[in-house]
């Protein structure tokens, strides 16, 4: 039986079967209002200009290194790629092989000879990455992960060698240069030039998209190159990427054909399917989604430890996650298009992925509200805790719109098992001002994005390495983690993974709830497909595989 509060967001998907039919039909209709000439020049039209609407990004900037790194020009583009399809290293980006030395700490990478920037500004060199790499770790650098970089050493071998040399092991490296996207090559002969305000007004990359223009809060414009280097020509002529917040302007802009492609809150996406509008999901999962304790800190290395927390107790957290009714929940918030998770930042592509988590799951962690007023009998919630009350944190992130919704809904879940709590509104910047403070005793929804490798997922959400804003200090994880780190043993690392893994599950140290794909609505009449893996952190790449109706 439903939980009463889900009823009323249940309904905006039980007509999902019924409009994928009525679409097909609002289609053949359109099409034989149309005559055929009318209809072969629309066609052509929409081919020529695409225009895709998306989220605004956090960090607006053609300086690559002044973002926050969540999204990279399609112009520009790194040493490494992804498969659109796979999602794996691939060398779709401007190296063509690369190695690593026995311990991880040197890779080299070859250029591919014939990687050229726009504009006649020439081809790429090793040069040009060494000056990129200067660029990225400079102190204005904002990047996300850039710490990983700010101590190596980077030499040109050869014009179209470059060797990167770390003070440490790093076996995901791979990943920062592709999948997080630390650094995007830039023409050292533009800068020589024009300095950063050639970047600034039209920064030459090596994509098959040319960037144009931009208006700051707006968006901005590509158009295509022809007879790319790299083979791959985009099926279009111009590009355009519109910023705009509000949900229900993105909805009008995609009924009323203004835009071709858009980024739609999964609420609104039934509106669009009923009007004969589709769905295109990434080909690999683009991000995790769970609910996490604040302060879960038992390692006294890492400074005073909170107390009278009632998640504190093993029980308590059971409880919690006893009483979330997750099969409803991913019906709910992601329409069914999502993959239950056992274990937040636990991935099969990764190291340590442990099946048996995912076997025990529904026996741990099912929904079971008896048996969560039952633990909380055992711990005497709310009597033995000073405040009971369960603060739960509702905001807002660009990407996923569900999170108050998944606040909400928690919300009534832990209530209907005798839970208190308080709804709290707050900002990205003030909840990261609080952790950084140590001062995070809340319940909150959280996402993986994109899907990191185990070892960097654990470091940002559950090891000292990112104290203090970490959800979880444990001294055992810890210690585990620590040898994780050192290892370039790959059995070895994907046991002590493993081991770290079973840990957070045996003690429910946070709610995991799905890994979900990456979705864009598009209108069918001018978007017949794109592959993308949902590899990045905006989860949108790959732009010039954006496939038009002919």
């Amino acid at each position: 039986m439903r939980h009463p509060f889900i009823n009323r967001f249940a309904a905006q998907s039980a007509s999902t079967l019924t409009s994928h039919i009525r679409k097909r039909a609002k289609a053949a209709g359109k099409t034989l209002l149309m005559s055929s000439a009318a209809a072969v020049m629309a066609l052509q039209a929409a081919a020529q200009d695409v225009t895709v609407v998306i989220d605004p990004i956090a960090s607006e900037s053609n300086l690559y290194w002044e973002t926050e790194g969540a999204f990279m020009l399609p112009s520009l583009q790194g040493l490494v790629g992804n498969n659109p399809e796979t999602g794996k290293y691939d060398t779709s980006g401007l190296a063509e092989s690369w190695k690593a030395n026995e311990d991880l700490t040197s890779w080299t990478f070859t250029l591919k000879p014939q990687a050229e920037f726009h504009d006649g500004w020439g081809p790429v060199t090793a040069e040009d990455v060494v000056h990129s790499f200067n660029l990225h770790i400079g102190d204005d650098s904002r990047l996300s992960g850039i710490g990983n970089l700010r101590d190596a050493t980077v030499t040109a071998v050869d014009a179209q060698t470059v060797r990167f040399d770390l003070p440490a092991p790093q076996a995901d490296f791979l990943f920062m240069l592709a999948g997080r996207g630390v650094l995007a090559i830039y023409s050292k002969a533009q800068f020589d030039a024009e300095g950063l305000e050639g970047y600034k007004t039209k920064p030459a990359g090596t994509s098959p998209l040319v960037y144009e223009s931009s208006e700051l809060g707006q968006g901005m414009t590509f158009s295509t190159a022809q007879d790319h280097w790299s083979g791959v020509d985009a099926d279009y002529d111009t590009l355009s990427i519109r910023f705009v917040g509000e949900a229900a302007t993105k909805l009008a802009m995609l009924l009323s054909h203004e835009a071709d492609i858009v980024s739609l809150s999964r609420e609104l996406q039934p509106q669009a399917l009923d009007a004969g509008f589709e769905i295109l999901a990434s080909t690999q999962g683009a991000s995790q989604t769970s609910m996490v304790f604040g302060a879960l800190y038992t390692d006294p290395e890492g400074g005073e430890l909170p107390t009278g927390l009632p998640w504190a107790d093993v029980r308590v957290r059971e409880a919690m996650n006893r009483a979330l009714d997750r099969s409803q929940l991913l019906e709910v918030l992601y329409d069914g298009r999502a993959e239950a998770l056992p274990v937040f930042t636990m991935d099969a592509q990764y190291e340590g992925y442990t099946p048996a988590l995912a076997d025990r799951f529904d026996a741990d962690y099912g929904y079971d509200p008896e048996r969560a007023m039952a633990l909380l009998a055992e711990a005497g919630y709310p009597d033995a805790f000073g405040d009971p009350v369960i603060p739960i944190i509702v905001t807002s992130l660009p990407g996923n719109p569900e999170f108050p919704l998944i606040s909400e809904l928690a919300q009534a879940y832990f209530e209907a098992v005798g839970l208190q709590t308080e709804m709290r509104e707050m900002d990205g910047a003030s909840i990261l001002s609080a952790r950084r403070d140590r001062n995070a005793p809340w319940i909150m929804p959280v996402r993986n994005a994109p899907i990191r490798p185990a070892q960097v997922g654990l470091q940002v959400y559950f090891s000292k390495v990112n104290r203090p804003t970490a959800y979880v200090d444990d001294a055992q994880i810890n210690s585990v983690f620590d040898e994780l780190a050192a290892s370039t043993d790959m059995a070895e690392r994907d046991a002590l993974a493993s081991q770290i893994f079973t840990k957070l599950y045996d003690d429910y140290t946070h709610m995991p709830l799905a890994k979900i794909f990456a979705e864009v609505t598009v209108d069918p009449d001018t978007i017949t497909g794109w592959t993308f893996p949902g590899s990045t952190s905006s989860g949108l790449s790959h732009f010039e595989l954006i496939k038009t109706a002919e």
